[in-house]
């Protein structure tokens, strides 16, 4: 499943999760009940079920030199919450009419990753392969590759956003760029003909894929 880390905590939040994921964002309101509807950024959103407290952030404020001490963030606790199409609905206690559930439209939802349940030895949430270091053999000895930036929602399979970086002899790593000085990817299905040993402990994940693909 795919998810983002938030980008900051503001002081007034410290007593926060420091391990919360964003899940996804609010399109408003369901119905007269109260009920939330939500956008999940990835079509595999059960953490969304996993765990009976929300926390809520509001948009950056559109003010000039707003800062990110600008951007609420509150806790709520979740009645229910189910898949609906391709969006999900949900119940949070305190909501009582279609009012007050659209005063939460554009909010971002996170869950602590703490949260989320366990999973079977060859399944991982995407939000853990995010950030992992990624080799491989396809040249014949172990290289590396990379590191996963990002991993896009595909039909078929997962497929892992790969920045290409170059190994420099004291341990650095540097950005692989294009003649425009962009960062070089390679888009790599995560499926086991290319991808080797995942080893969330070390972030580390070995693949086959050839680096000039």
């Amino acid at each position: 499943m795919t998810a983002r880390r938030p980008s900051s905590t503001s002081s007034e939040n410290a007593g926060l999760p420091d391990d919360l994921i964003e899940l996804g964002w609010i399109l408003g309101a369901h119905g007269i009940q109260g009920w939330v509807k939500i956008r999940p950024f990835s079509s595999d959103s059960s953490a969304l079920a996993q765990s009976k407290h929300w926390w809520l952030r509001s948009p950056p404020s559109r003010l000039p030199n707003a800062s990110d001490a600008s951007q609420d963030t509150v806790p709520f606790e979740v009645v229910w919450a189910k898949p609906h199409g391709d969006t999900w609905l949900a119940c949070l206690k305190g909501l009582h009419d279609r009012d007050q559930a659209q005063a939460l439209k554009g909010q971002t939802i996170m869950v602590p990753r703490s949260a989320f349940a366990p999973l079977p030895d060859d399944e991982y949430y995407w939000v853990d392969l995010i950030g992992c270091d990624i080799t491989t053999d396809a040249h014949g000895a172990l290289e590396h590759l990379g590191v996963v930036t990002d991993i896009q929602d595909n039909p078929a399979h997962p497929i892992l956003w790969v920045q290409q970086q170059d190994l420099q002899p004291d341990g650095t790593r540097l950005a692989r760029l294009d003649d425009k000085g962009k960062p070089i990817y390679c888009l790599i299905p995560f499926v086991a003909a290319h991808i080797g040993e995942v080893d969330l402990s070390a972030k580390t994940i070995q693949s086959h894929w050839p680096r000039d693909f």
